[in-house]
């Protein structure tokens, strides 16, 4: 994996560094009346990220012309706790102007093969169509504590070829149901972020960014888009060679 590796010194140095990189790019977007379209993930450290947006970014981002797609969603409703939806709902798109018409929800209680379906059909409708694969500008993605990205656990590395762009996925431990989108299609975004901060994640890192044995084991070690990019703070990159 080529990867570009920023590290800071915190958390929220870190969250603070991709909503600055977001705000370049919507900007840009911007000046050439396109929109921004954003696939986003779940989990504590974008928390942290749309938090600050709402809170630092409302007058400055160009809320207008940015476009919300998600990367995952579990199988419950959006009023429940594990929603990736809810959680991006309370902690930023109820509190910035972007127009509803933008927000394009994987909807977490309906049939989940019927939604990875309709899912599907709704990227190729909204998204430029680029060898086959829907394009997003920018997909924003996390890391387990054992590798997985999106909702592609190391148990189902196939997700990283699916034919299809949208897919679902089954939590090995839970038994959780999730539709989330496949490899290929991530690895045909413009640009790929991972955002990673927590010790917790350092080792299972270090063996992706050094090839180290075994890494192949981790799905986000399958992220190779050529505008990938790690985003961590200094916990998450303590065992990096730097």
């Amino acid at each position: 994996m080529t990867a570009q590796l920023h590290i800071y010194d915190t958390p929220e140095a870190t969250a603070h560094a991709v909503a600055e990189l977001m705000l370049t790019k919507a900007n840009e977007k911007e000046k050439l009346s396109l929109p921004y379209n954003i696939a986003l993930s779940g989990g504590s450290t974008p928390k942290l990220l749309f938090q600050l947006l709402a809170k630092d970014y409302i007058d400055s981002m160009p809320w207008n012309i940015i476009r919300l797609f998600w990367v995952d969603e579990r199988c419950v409703p959006p009023t429940h706790a594990e929603s990736n939806f809810g959680m991006t709902y309370e902690n930023l798109l109820k509190q910035v102007p972007i127009p509803v018409a933008n927000i394009f929800r994987m909807i977490g209680d309906a049939d989940p093969q019927k939604e990875a379906v309709r899912y599907s059909t709704l990227l190729e409708v909204q998204l430029a169509m680029v060898n086959g694969l829907p394009k997003f500008d920018l997909v924003l993605l996390g890391m387990g504590d054992d590798g997985h990205t999106a909702s592609i656990f190391p148990d189902n590395l196939s997700l990283l070829q699916a034919e299809t762009t949208v897919a679902v996925a089954v939590h090995p431990s839970s038994g959780q149901k999730r539709i989330t989108l496949s490899g290929n299609i991530i690895n045909a975004a413009v640009q790929v972020v991972f955002l990673i901060t927590g010790s917790s994640k350092s080792s299972v890192l270090r063996q992706i960014i050094q090839h180290e044995s075994g890494f192949e084991q981790y799905p986000a070690s399958y992220i190779q888009s050529s505008k990938v990019a790690f985003y961590l703070d200094k916990a998450a990159a303590s065992q990096l060679p730097l």
